[in-house]
């Protein structure tokens, strides 16, 4: 018996990932606003996990913008949860401002909502006029 190997190419492109970060005007001094956009994969969860990290080392109150994430796997929960711990201990407080696919994945994974959230609302309607018959 005889075993070869088969090596077949990706048939996934690499996900991207972009974090920028800056301190917000708005707030307390030291408020560091981390804004990520592309995907958070399993591929590249434990790199969102480091960056953000790094990036929020000396800050004292941090938003983690997530809301322009085209995607969000479950893997990017556990890299949450991991700077929720870090930031609990060194008494930081955070919040983390939600886009669509966050939600959708929150809301399945962190049912006991450990990870701070900005609860948004979304735009009401507009009001239609009423109209009334009047005879």
């Amino acid at each position: 018996m005889s075993v070869a190997a088969i090596s077949r190419p990706s048939l996934q492109p690499r996900h991207t990932l972009s974090v920028a970060a800056g301190m917000s005007a708005i707030g307390a001094p030291g408020h560091i606003v981390v804004s990520v956009t592309g995907e958070v994969d399993a591929a590249n969860a434990k790199e969102f996990a480091s960056v953000v990290t790094e990036t929020i080392a000396d800050a004292r109150h941090v938003t983690l913008d997530l809301s322009c994430l085209d995607f969000f796997a479950f893997d990017g929960v556990a890299a949450l949860h991991a700077l929720n711990a870090r930031l609990l201990r060194a008494g930081v407080p955070w919040r983390v401002l939600p886009g669509n696919a966050v939600s959708r994945v929150l809301a399945l994974c962190d049912p006991e909502a450990l990870i701070p959230l900005v609860r948004v609302e979304p735009p009401s309607p507009p009001r239609r006029p009423r109209l009334r018959l009047v005879g």
